[in-house]
């Protein structure tokens, strides 16, 4: 439904800059923001219930009912993102694919009423997203040498060094260091074991991740300055 919205939307505030795409350009758009709300309202309600004493007080069987409620409402997205990766594999690829799919099966289980504290690490790198898929969004508008543009690349590298490659791999850590010493508390043996294969497996894709990003930062926040200051050097020596 919001999906089948976005292009009435932007048509109606950004007619120019939406009829200028291609049909291709304009699909990913439409995407951009079905994933941006979606990071926002992940991010929000993470934040909202990070320190909540329930989850935090045992993270095996920590409950809340609200916050089931709202990881069952993020389920439907990440089934439907999941969707989008398998019926566009050829541009996502098997990383995202994978992604996708832990994702669903991991929602599934903590919304069985155990381990719902792990979706606050696993969640909680959505608010990286945001500034991934503003950065996507502008790239699309035509705005990817804006100063807002770079600004906007920052903070999703901070974001994401900060959040995905450190909180997220943090208790990924010790989450799969508790299952292999045996420490699970009363949650379902097999359900922890496969949120620890889950940590591990997201760690693992952040860090491959994270070297791709790195090289992009480099052209985005340096390149430019270094070849504007080669090209006033060459001017200066003619």
């Amino acid at each position: 439904m919001i999906f089948k919205a976005v292009p009435i939307v932007t048509k109606l505030l950004m007619p120019r800059v939406y009829e200028q795409m291609s049909n291709v350009d304009k699909r990913s758009w439409n995407i951009c923001v079905v994933t941006l709300l979606h990071s926002v309202f992940d991010s929000a309600f993470i934040i909202a219930y990070i320190n909540d004493p329930a989850l935090n007080g045992d993270k095996m069987r920590g409950y809340n009912e609200q916050f089931e409620y709202l990881l069952a409402t993020a389920l439907g997205y990440y089934v439907w993102d999941l969707s989008i990766c398998l019926s566009d594999y050829s541009n996502y690829g098997l990383m995202y694919l994978i992604h996708g799919g832990l994702g669903v099966f991991g929602l599934i289980v903590i919304t069985s009423r155990q381990l719902q504290f792990y979706a606050i690490p696993y969640l909680l790198p959505e608010l990286s997203s945001v500034f991934l898929n503003i950065r996507h969004l502008l790239k699309y508008a035509g705005k990817a040498n804006s100063l807002v543009y770079k600004v906007n690349f920052l903070l999703f590298l901070v974001a994401f060094i900060s959040i995905r490659v450190g909180f997220e791999t943090y208790h990924s850590f010790y989450l799969a260091l508790n299952v292999y010493r045996g420490d699970t508390g009363d949650a379902f043996y097999p359900f922890a074991v496969y949120f620890a294969i889950l940590g591990i497996t997201l760690t693992t894709l952040n860090l491959i991740w994270l070297r791709q990003i790195l090289n992009a930062a480099y052209y985005t926040l340096f390149a430019g300055a270094s070849k504007r200051t080669k090209e006033a050097q060459a001017r200066k020596d003619e």
